[in-house]
């Protein structure tokens, strides 16, 4: 029961954060998502079910007070969150080279689904323009903001753990 709350508390933390602070923050014209960062911490932590209602939450709330279209962040997010959460009982938790390897692919998968979407209902984003370069910074900012997550969530959370 105290894992929930504490789960609810940073959700609604991570979107005051993103909006107030990373939003203003961009490096080299390019902004963190600490959305991603957060729901990969809780995935692996935690488990698909976790995972992905996290993301499934985060998107939501990030669709209805920023996006023209509502569901498609609330879509990707809920899909990375199930993915990672579904091979959390073959990673090691306490390890950060895991959420790096899956902020990274969860950042790209972000970014080409985001495009299809778009793309789907008629709006103009241009991938090849955003592969040049933005991408790679994008990621690796959100690897420094899961590495702060990963941390931050190691001293708050004791993750379940299956001995055998």
């Amino acid at each position: 029961m105290k894992n929930k709350a504490v789960i609810i508390i940073i959700l609604v933390a991570n979107i005051i954060i993103q909006s107030t602070l990373i939003s203003r923050l961009p490096v080299f014209g390019v902004w963190g998502n600490l959305s991603i960062a957060v729901i990969v911490a809780l995935s692996i932590g935690f488990g698909s079910y976790t995972g992905g209602y996290s993301g499934l939450f985060i998107g939501l709330i990030e669709d209805i007070l920023f996006s023209p279209v509502i569901g498609t962040r609330a879509l990707i997010y809920f899909v990375i969150g199930f993915l990672i959460g579904n091979t959390e009982a073959g990673i090691n938790k306490e390890d950060v080279r895991s959420g790096i390897i899956f902020t990274m692919a969860a950042t790209a998968f972000y970014y080409f689904v985001h495009f299809l979407l778009m793309r789907a209902i008629g709006e103009a984003f241009n991938m090849t323009q955003y592969l040049m370069g933005p991408l790679f910074i994008e990621i690796l900012i959100n690897l420094m903001l899961y590495i702060i997550c990963f941390k931050l969530f190691n001293r708050i959370f004791d993750y379940p753990r299956f001995r055998l």
